[in-house]
């Protein structure tokens, strides 16, 4: 008993130095400041529309709940259960089928038995709610200038109100632009997992993810249709910044122009876009559960499990909700003629902070032996939330409509903004959201397969592999994962 204590102990302290070792290397990045500074603030001709501050928050705690998710996936249980046979004074195999990837089996370790695994994902969020992060489009047709071409005016044309102190009149080139945010959002999720069996029926585990995060975020401006005849008048400070004052547009000869009599073509400016990027590395939301066999049948039965997930992961970072978890699960298996496993995994996941946004849970599945050694698995893994997401109100710009497509605006048949109803001097105004509000209750359903390899009588190796088979929440195409795992 004292052997396995220390044992125990080793490799907890192991465990331990190294997530505190990963974390020391954090680039200590603030993600959600890194998502800020990328969508910080739409400039217009009109004013300053902050975007960048509204969105950060709601968009940090969905993919924190993402990436912890993942998580628990990667905490792999043992590939086998023991149990000793006094006759002969060793520990046996009770089965040589493999134990799930992604899910749990109902057969606990075995007393005095203790497991240490490694497991490893990666994810790479390609979409949320079905729309694709690297072409998030803004629709609203914005008014737009090149600052970089813009001509400080010494003689202020007859009509514009007089400048204040420290003001001065620019003249720029002028077109209507659409924007368009790019993100790449990755995680690289390690865990560490501590097994110990406590007693032939049940068995305790520790799991501290290390994740590394990187996001880049790229804000581009596409020009639409451009007006070569006119110009944009706007006050700027002296480094010509626009100051928060209505612009004019002019003719070459300087005089005003309503916006719906600019005549319009379609524009052959280049893309412009701006970019932030960061990455951080630190411990994720530890996670610790128990399971227990309560109906023992030969090679199978149920057992009730609970895991406890803590806040220890940073959530501005995107590597933990900063919310307690506690979930509850009943494991059900059974070998059949020793070659497979159907497995059913249902329970609840309560979200301490708040029970509303509570989840439901199922994993279904079986595990098939081929040859001797190696095991072929498949599931269906589930979450149900009980709620939609808290994401508060999106930020919404404003844009102009044209009076036909873009594609169709040439010098000889320019394109009009299409007039307000109210006043037709005025173009008409659209609101639209600039980012996708679909951020809702999310339910998650994954298709996942695995190989597992086994090492002996005491490990295996692994591999798998998670399918989404739906697009609710932060999504990625394909979540690759492996690892090892050994029984001392």
């Amino acid at each position: 008993m004292f052997k396995i204590l220390v044992r125990v102990l080793a490799l907890t302290c192991a465990i331990q130095a190294f997530s505190v070792g990963i974390g020391s290397l954090s680039e200590a990045k603030d993600l959600t400041n890194v998502l800020g500074r990328g969508l910080d603030v739409f400039v217009s001709p009109d004013g300053i529309i902050p975007l960048g501050v509204p969105i950060s928050p709601a968009f940090a705690g969905t993919v924190a709940q993402a990436v912890a998710q993942e998580v628990l996936l990667a905490s792999v249980a043992p590939a086998f259960a023991y149990r000793y046979n006094p006759a002969v004074d060793i520990f046996e195999r009770l089965t040589r089928v493999p134990g799930p990837l992604f899910s749990e089996r109902a057969l606990t370790l075995g007393r005095g038995q203790l497991n240490f695994s490694m497991g490893y994902s990666f994810v790479s969020f390609d979409e949320l709610n079905g729309t694709d992060l690297n072409d998030i489009r803004d629709p609203a047709l914005q008014l737009t200038f090149s600052r970089r071409e813009a001509v400080r005016q010494e003689v202020i044309p007859p009509g514009f109100p007089p400048l204040g102190s420290n003001q001065f009149l620019f003249f720029a080139p002028v077109f209507w632009s659409v924007g368009r945010i790019r993100l790449d959002l990755q995680a690289h999720v390690v865990v560490p997992t501590l097994r110990y069996g406590l007693t032939e029926r049940w068995d305790v585990s520790l799991a501290i993810p290390i994740v590394n995060t990187l996001l880049r975020v790229r804000k581009e401006k596409i020009p639409v249709v451009d007006a070569p005849n006119y110009q944009l008048a706007y006050v700027g400070n002296a480094q010509g910044l626009p100051l928060p004052v209505p612009a004019s547009i002019i003719n070459l000869a300087g005089n005003r122009i309503p916006r719906t009599q600019v005549q319009l073509v379609r524009s052959q400016r280049p893309i412009a876009s701006v970019m932030a990027a960061g990455s951080a590395t630190g411990v994720g939301d530890i996670a610790l559960r128990s399971k227990y066999h309560f109906w023992r049948t030969e090679e199978g039965g149920a057992a009730l499990g609970l895991i406890l997930q803590l806040p220890t992961g940073e959530k501005r970072d995107f590597h933990g909700t900063e919310e307690t978890h506690l979930s509850t699960f009943l494991y059900l298996s059974q070998v059949i003629r020793g070659r497979v496993e159907p497995h059913l995994n249902v329970g609840v996941d309560f979200n301490a902070g708040d029970v509303d946004r509570s989840s439901f849970l199922y994993a279904a599945g079986a595990t098939l032996l081929v040859g001797k050694s190696l095991g072929l698995v498949v599931d269906f893994i589930g979450r149900s939330d009980f709620a939609r997401f808290p994401v508060g109100s999106m930020p919404r710009t404003f844009g102009n409509v044209l009076n036909r497509a873009p594609d169709t605006c040439t010098a000889a048949q320019p394109c009009l903004l299409e007039p307000s109803t109210k006043d037709p001097s005025q173009a008409r105004t659209v609101s639209f959201s600039f980012f996708p509000e679909k951020i809702k209750r999310n339910d998650i359903a994954n298709f996942s397969f695995s190989l597992r390899y086994a090492l002996g009588e005491s490990g295996s190796i692994f591999f798998g592999g998670i399918v989404p088979i739906n697009d609710d929440g932060f999504r990625a195409d394909f979540i690759p994962s492996g690892g090892i795992e050994y029984t001392f």
